[in-house]
């Protein structure tokens, strides 16, 4: 066990965590609309309904994410790597010129898993990331399989033989699979 972790020892710690992947999209005050990739999104709260994710202190699109704008969250399926690359790099322009024109309306990215629309509820600090806490007002998903992310690499979710569908609210019973 490492006592001061360095930073490559926090990244492959934190990557031994699989998560899925997903593209946030939103505007700037100006229009311009902006979008990043993130795997650090999670639900919060079913009522009401939150969600959170981080975006980095220092990225150029931050304007696009504060108190009351909206905003959404594309959760990416497996055919989807190339897309989640895109919105990784860092450049300041993620969409072709006029290729969004929706105006405030956070731009959509087609073919995704699941959209949902939501708002900035709240900022938190997060060390050098901004911990975005948004409320959900309007879901849309699709079937298929969801884009996965572990130890650096992309992969596909597997259930295990005997899985189970099991919602959140059941009382664990010590058979899940």
């Amino acid at each position: 066990m490492n006592d001061t972790p360095d930073l490559r020892s926090l990244r492959d710690a934190f990557g031994a965590f699989a998560t899925g992947v997903t593209v946030v999209t939103g505007t700037k005050v100006n229009g311009e609309p902006v979008g990043v990739t993130a795997n650090s999104f999670t639900s919060v709260s079913l009522s009401p309904p939150l969600v959170l994710w981080c975006l980095q202190r220092e990225s150029t699109s931050i304007a696009a994410f504060t108190p009351g704008r909206a905003f959404a969250v594309h959760v990416l399926t497996l055919a989807q790597q190339a897309t989640a690359m895109h919105f990784a790099r860092r450049a300041t322009v993620k969409f072709a010129p006029g290729e969004h024109t929706d105006g405030g309306t956070p731009p959509g990215i087609d073919g995704a898993l699941c959209r949902l629309d939501c708002t900035v509820e709240a900022l938190h600090d997060g060390g050098d990331h901004l911990i975005v806490l948004g409320r959900v007002a309007r879901v849309a998903y699709a079937d298929g399989t969801p884009l996965v992310f572990q130890g650096g690499v992309f992969g596909r979710f597997t259930p295990l033989p005997r899985a189970r569908h099991v919602e959140a609210w059941e009382t664990f019973d010590g058979d899940w699979f």
